[in-house]
């Protein structure tokens, strides 16, 4: 009979426990999980933090792509373009995980502006990729979050470190998430962060082009099509000349300018849609000191981007001007090499 009690009187004790780790979670909810919070997430992990965003934020405006946007400033984009918008990037991501967050969005409701930054190598990536996105997160069954509920990290990692933000201001947090500021914009940065490699032969331009097709109909023409009142904004980053260098020395640039036009082929003809190109936009991607690798831009271009969208500049209104960019980028490259190789 002792041993039956103190069973029972173990079992209790240990859904207490986990009932109060649950509450502690759910209350302060670093993930924004159930309600926007008041206290000053972390946004350090945007697969984590995104689907609280996308859930719980006041928007009718959204920003997606890859780290090329993580410098994006919401307040910019509400002043050029009149809306309410959150940045929703994903780094490193595929378009895959640009669809998977478009239909989620689309599933609480309607935007008036998605500004999407696709990048040509996320085109090619595979279309069912689901690395870092947590189903959990996502949906609304409630004995998923189990997993969130009872997550030691989320328990004794997240809620202590958040807890430290008690206090500090929130005014300004859309534009402050997932800034970089722990690296350094200059030329220096740029050259240090480039591979030595050696010259490879150049990739057949077709190769992986029925990736970029279906990626391009399953993870933004479905939308584009489903959603005539929102305005799809589709820029190509301005990725600077030294990327494009390297994406040459590699063999891989003429597949990504091959996936570019692709783009324009499959979506130019929707009323709704406005395609832009900063891949090409010259003063921007040989002033390597508004990079701190040879990928990333600086916050200044990242406002310039949507500055120059709201003017009308850059924009492609044919395949055939897509590919003009891409003449444009190759004799940069040309340029940058010249300057730039022993």
């Amino acid at each position: 009979m002792a041993t039956k009690r103190w069973a029972l009187a173990t079992l209790i004790t240990l859904a207490a426990l986990l009932a109060l780790c649950a509450a502690a979670v759910y209350i302060v909810d670093p993930f924004e999980h159930y309600r926007e919070s008041a206290i000053l997430p972390l946004y350090d992990q945007e697969s984590y933090n995104n689907p609280g965003i996308v859930r719980n934020y006041e928007y009718n405006a959204a920003i997606l792509g890859t780290s090329m946007v993580e410098m994006s400033h919401p307040s910019v984009i509400d002043a050029c373009f009149g809306v309410t918008s959150v940045k929703l990037p994903m780094r490193g991501s595929h378009t895959a995980q640009m669809g998977w967050q478009l239909a989620h969005i689309f599933e609480t409701r309607e935007l008036a502006l998605a500004i999407l930054a696709v990048d040509a190598y996320s085109l090619m990536g595979p279309p069912d990729d689901m690395e870092e996105i947590f189903p959990y997160l996502w949906n609304d069954n409630p004995l998923d979050d189990v997993n969130y509920l009872l997550n030691r990290d989320v328990l004794l990692v997240k809620i202590p470190r958040m807890l430290e933000n008690i206090g500090k201001p929130t005014d300004t947090k859309r534009d402050d998430m997932y800034q970089w500021t722990d690296v350094v914009f200059a030329a220096k940065s740029v050259y240090d962060s480039l591979p030595d490699v050696p010259q490879s032969e150049m990739t057949d331009p077709e190769y992986r082009l029925e990736r970029s097709t279906e990626n391009i109909r399953r993870h933004i023409e479905t939308y584009v099509a489903a959603h005539p009142e929102t305005t799809f904004k589709i820029y190509m980053p301005p990725y600077s000349v030294a990327y494009w260098y390297l994406m040459t020395r590699q063999g891989l640039s003429e597949q990504q300018f091959r996936s570019r036009a692709r783009v324009c082929e499959l979506l130019l003809a929707y009323p709704n849609v406005e395609i832009y190109d900063f891949s090409s936009r010259l003063e921007w991607i040989t002033d390597l000191d508004e990079y701190f690798d040879y990928s990333h831009h600086s916050g200044d271009i990242s406002d310039a981007i949507m500055r120059a969208m709201a003017a009308g500049e850059n924009r492609v209104t044919s395949v055939e001007q897509m590919w003009a960019g891409s003449e444009v980028i190759r004799q940069a490259v040309i340029d940058f090499a010249a300057a730039y190789e022993p």
